[in-house]
C-alpha cells in the first residue's frame, strides 16, 4: 500500500484515538498531584506520557515543578495511575505509570524547569506545548500537535520535533543560526523565515530545507500526517 494512503488512514483514525485517551468519552473523575524537585541551571528533563496534554515552560529557578492532573472513569482508573518524578545525576525524569493490563485515562502535565533545561518529550495521544526552554529539544507525538517557541536557536543547538499525526508549530527568535530540514508525508510545510524553500512531496506532501546565518544550529521538523509551520518572532 502507498505510504500517502496509509497516512491517510492513519489520519481518519486519529480523532477516536486522541477523544477515547484524553478522556473526551469518560472523564467523570480528576486528582491533581505536585511534585517539585531540585535541579541545576541546564538539567536534562525527560517526560514520558501516554495520554494527555504535557505543557512545559522555562522559569529562573533551579527547580522542576510538575503538577499533574490525572483523570478517569472512576477511582479505579485514577489509582492504577502514578505519576513519577526522579532525579539521577543531572537528569530528572518524569512518566506516567499504569497499573494492571488494560488501562483508561491519562494525566496533564503543567511543568516548570529551568530555563537552560534540555528537554526530551514522548507523548503517546496529546499535545506537547513549550516555551521559555534554551537547551536542545527532542520531542515526538504519535497523536497529538507540537508547539514550540524555542528562542534564539543558534552554536550547537538541536531542536528535533517529530509527529505521526498532527501538526508542527516551531517559532524562532531573530538571530538564529540553524541547518533547516522539515518534512510532511500527507500536509503543507510553510515558513516566513528567510532562506528556507519550500517543495511538494508526492502531490500530498511537502519539505522545506534551508540555512539561516551562518548554520551552526540544526532544526528538524517532521510528521508523517500534519503540516509544518516554522515561523520567526
Amino acid at each position: 500500500m502507498d505510504s500517502s494512503i496509509r497516512a491517510l488512514g492513519t489520519a481518519l483514525m486519529v480523532p477516536l484515538l486522541l477523544q477515547a485517551c484524553s478522556g473526551a468519552f469518560a472523564e467523570r473523575m480528576h486528582e491533581t498531584v505536585r511534585r517539585t524537585i531540585a535541579a541545576g541551571a541546564a538539567p536534562v528533563v525527560r517526560v514520558d506520557n501516554v495520554a494527555g496534554t504535557v505543557r512545559i515552560e522555562g522559569w529562573n529557578k533551579p527547580l522542576v515543578d510538575v503538577e499533574a492532573t490525572k483523570y478517569g472513569h472512576d477511582e479505579n482508573e485514577l489509582r492504577s495511575i502514578a505519576v513519577d518524578v526522579s532525579r539521577q545525576a543531572d537528569e530528572i525524569a518524569v512518566a506516567t505509570r499504569y497499573g494492571g493490563g488494560v488501562h483508561g485515562g491519562g494525566v496533564r502535565y503543567r511543568i516548570s524547569v529551568p530555563s537552560g533545561s534540555s528537554l526530551r518529550v514522548s507523548n503517546i495521544a496529546g499535545a506537547a506545548d513549550l516555551a521559555g526552554v534554551l537547551g536542545d529539544l527532542d520531542v515526538e507525538t504519535q497523536a497529538g500537535e507540537i508547539t514550540a517557541d524555542a528562542g534564539i536557536v543558534r552554536a550547537n543547538r538541536s531542536i528535533d520535533l517529530r509527529a505521526t499525526t498532527g501538526a508542527i508549530k516551531l517559532t524562532i527568535a531573530p538571530g538564529s543560526s540553524a541547518r533547516v530540514e522539515a518534512e510532511s508525508t500527507v500536509g503543507n510545510f510553510s515558513s516566513d523565515v528567510p532562506g528556507i524553500s519550500q517543495q511538494r512531496q508526492n502531490i500530498v506532501g511537502s519539505s522545506g530545507r534551508g540555512t539561516i546565518g551562518s548554520g551552526s544550529a540544526r532544526i528538524r521538523l517532521t510528521t508523517t500526517t500534519g503540516a509544518i509551520t516554522l515561523r520567526q518572532r
